[in-house]
């Protein structure tokens, strides 16, 4: 059986290295539905596109589910400041606006750089920070915290391009405006402020209605059987197809997207060495807070005592090596099986444990009921690229075989545990046991404010 498996495996890697439906598959969702943003036509268009793509490569109970959302709609958004207009973008979730106020500069925005402002002099003020460091989100809801009336958020990439990204709390729209601008025009601003007081006017046009989303789910029966049964142990692999509406999307985050649709279909190939099943799930709307698959995991609360691991793909197109973050209780076993994996075959894994909780994307959604989870991305410094959230994430950026190498990794991964599940978890983790960590991370006054605190 041994020889069968390591012929299995094989097969499913020269498979996903000479496939020719990859580069059509992520052309097809780049070039022709744009950034698929979530509530928008062009995501309609993928999700469907994604469901017979999975149905057509033989998985089963292939499903489009929706769920709420506050559709955003992008107006035109413009910035003066001090007598000066400079370019802008509204940031997804940001209320309209026309605002008048004094640029107050935080920095990177970290909580001592806030402290060392102080909220009297930031109360009533546009605040002024970059996207070094902690998440947006972070600096976002210490905006908002001191008083701020205003948030400008300034990007690392040069050539021009503001930084997008939700600032959306807990699917409400957002507190205080919110606009993106460059790393250029966030330097000019800075020369200014060193000059003296800047006075600034931001005005901002955007809607907000009430609307769906929808996440395409699918099923890798193990060996033997018509479909999962959802009573017994089975596997979830899962990546968001939904990007932001400046851009494809292509890195972040088609490139999750094909990694996951080309490992269902070798895994479909080599069925018989499936123990357990897996569960195939392309999430949208991750792009203004997780909210397709916080849906996902409430609308099927009673299943997921049986979903043994999920292993979420998020940015894997870029050349380099591979981060994974694996969360949850005892994953020891886990991450050594991922080193042993990775061993001669990827450059430069790295692998963090609960030390390292990433709470935006869509394996936390899962992390937060107890089950564990993982985030998986590429890259390294010495190849730079063009960051996500911006105009610049076109299908150009992404590295094919870097691609290829983050695929192929999957599918091992996804073929061994689903073969052979003991390297996995043996219970979920307490919700104690999340309380704990998160408040360990300092992540309880920011899932707070967007209203995920459920302990």
């Amino acid at each position: 059986m041994t020889h069968i498996f390591d012929l299995a495996e094989r097969s499913l890697i020269g498979d996903i290295y000479t496939s020719t439906t990859l580069w059509p598959t992520i052309r097809t969702l780049c070039d022709d539905f744009n950034g698929r943003f979530v509530g928008s036509d062009d995501e309609r268009k993928a999700a469907a596109y994604i469901a017979v793509t999975l149905k057509n490569y033989g998985l089963v109970n292939v499903q489009a589910e929706r769920f709420p959302i506050h559709a955003w709609q992008r107006g035109p958004a413009t910035l003066t400041a001090n007598g000066h207009t400079l370019d802008c973008i509204g940031l997804p979730g940001t209320p309209a606006c026309k605002l008048d106020g004094t640029i107050v500069y935080v920095g990177a925005g970290e909580p001592a750089d806030f402290e060392r402002v102080g909220k009297r002099a930031l109360k009533g003020k546009i605040v002024l920070t970059r996207s070094t460091g902690s998440h947006r989100l972070e600096k976002y809801f210490r905006a908002v915290d001191a008083g701020c009336v205003g948030f400008l958020f300034g990007g690392n990439d040069v050539g021009c391009l503001p930084m997008t990204g939700s600032i959306e709390f807990g699917g409400k729209p957002a507190p205080i405006p919110g606009a993106g601008i460059s790393y250029e025009t966030f330097n000019r601003l800075e020369r200014m402020i060193e000059q003296g007081q800047v006075q600034a006017e931001l005005s901002i046009k955007a809607k907000l209605a009430s609307s769906y989303g929808l996440n395409v789910v699918a099923d890798i029966p193990p060996a033997g059987a018509a479909q999962i049964n959802p009573d017994q142990p089975f596997l979830m692999l899962c990546a968001h197809y939904d990007g932001h509406d400046i851009a494809q999307g292509a890195v972040d985050n088609a490139t999750g997207t094909v990694a996951v649709m080309e490992a269902a279909r070798a895994l479909m190939q080599v069925r018989d060495q499936l123990n357990i099943g897996i569960r195939v799930a392309l999430w949208s709307g991750e792009e203004v807070g997780m909210v397709g698959s916080a849906a996902y995991a409430d609308a099927h609360a009673a299943e997921l005592k049986n979903i043994k691991f999920v292993f979420n793909c998020d940015i894997v197109g870029n050349p380099g090596g591979m981060w994974l973050g694996v969360n949850g209780h005892d994953t020891e076993r886990l991450t050594s099986f991922f080193k042993q994996l990775g061993a001669g075959r990827v450059h430069d894994l790295h692998i963090t444990g609960n030390q390292v909780i990433v709470p935006y994307s869509d394996h936390f959604s899962f992390y937060l009921k107890g089950v564990p989870a993982l985030m998986a991305a590429n890259g390294e410094p010495k190849h730079p690229t063009i960051g996500p959230h911006t105009y610049g994430d076109t299908l150009d950026k992404v590295d094919v075989r870097g691609l290829r190498n983050s695929t192929a990794f999957v599918a091992r991964a996804m073929l061994n545990l689903a073969h052979d599940p003991t390297p996995l978890p043996v219970r979920h983790a307490s919700k104690a046991e999340v309380q704990t960590a998160l408040r360990a991370a300092n992540y309880e006054p920011l899932l707070k404010a967007q209203g995920r605190w459920k302990f």
